[in-house]
C-alpha cells in the first residue's frame, strides 16, 4: 500500500464539511423556510396593511413568511418590503439596508472555494504541492469566511434592533440557524488550514518517492 500523509485527512474533511455548510446557508429563506439568518415576528396589532402575528424569516437572497408569502430569489432585497405587499416598514426602510445584502453573494463565493479547497487537499493525500495550494487557498477562505460572518452578524443585529424600535416594541425578533451554520463552517476552514499547513510545511510527511528517485545511476 502507498504511503500517503495522514495529516491531510483532517484538511479534506473540514473542506467537504464547509462546503456543505456554506450550501446550506446559501438556500436559505426563501429557498428553504427552516434555514434563516434573522426571524421577525410580527406584533398582533400591526397597523394596515401591514400583516399581524406573522413569521417572516430572512436569508441571503431573500425572505419568506409563514403565511406562504415569499420574496423572489435575487442578489440584493429590500428588508422593509418583508409583508410582501408592496408597503415598506419604516422601522428599516434606509437604502444602506438594501446595499449590505448584496455583500450576502460571498455565502456561495465561499462553498466555490471550499470546494476548491477539497481538490486541492485531496490531491494533497499524493503531492505537496497539492498541500501547499491548499493551504494558500484555505487561508484566504479562512480570512472570507470570518469577513462574511461579521457582515452577518452586524446586518442581522442592525435588522433586529430596528424592528422593535417604537412604536412596534410587541414584536419580537430572534437569530436563525444560518448564523451557527456560518460560524462552524469558519472553524471547519481554519481546521482545512492549520491541516494544509502542517502537512505542507511542518510535519515529515511520507510521500510516495518518485520512480527516477531510485533510479541508480551507473
Amino acid at each position: 500500500m502507498r504511503p500517503f500523509p495522514y495529516s491531510i485527512v483532517p484538511a479534506i474533511v473540514g473542506s467537504l464539511v464547509c462546503f456543505v455548510l456554506l450550501i446550506l446557508a446559501t438556500i436559505s429563506s426563501p429557498m428553504v423556510d427552516t434555514i434563516y439568518f434573522l426571524k421577525l415576528i410580527t406584533a398582533p396589532d400591526e397597523p394596515e396593511p401591514l400583516p399581524s402575528n406573522t413569521a417572516v424569516t430572512f436569508g441571503v437572497f431573500g425572505m419568506s413568511s409563514n403565511d406562504g408569502r415569499r420574496s423572489l430569489v435575487s442578489l440584493g432585497y429590500s428588508p422593509s418590503n418583508w409583508s410582501g405587499l408592496g408597503v415598506d416598514d419604516s422601522t428599516v426602510n434606509q437604502p444602506s439596508l438594501k446595499s449590505i445584502t448584496y455583500a450576502l453573494i460571498l455565502h456561495p463565493i465561499g462553498a466555490f472555494l471550499a470546494i476548491i479547497a477539497f481538490g486541492f487537499s485531496t490531491i494533497g493525500l499524493c503531492s505537496r504541492t497539492g498541500a501547499v495550494f491548499s493551504t494558500l487557498v484555505s487561508l484566504f477562505l479562512s480570512i472570507l469566511l470570518l469577513t462574511i460572518f461579521i457582515i452577518d452578524i452586524v446586518f442581522f443585529s442592525i435588522l433586529k434592533s430596528q424592528f422593535t424600535d417604537a412604536p412596534y416594541e410587541r414584536r419580537r425578533t430572534e437569530y436563525g440557524n444560518a448564523l451557527w451554520i456560518v460560524l462552524v463552517a469558519l472553524l471547519a476552514a481554519v481546521v482545512c488550514a492549520g491541516s494544509s499547513f502542517w502537512t505542507a510545511f511542518v510535519g515529515r510527511n511520507r510521500y510516495p518517492r518518485r520512480k527516477w528517485a531510485n533510479r541508480r545511476e551507473y
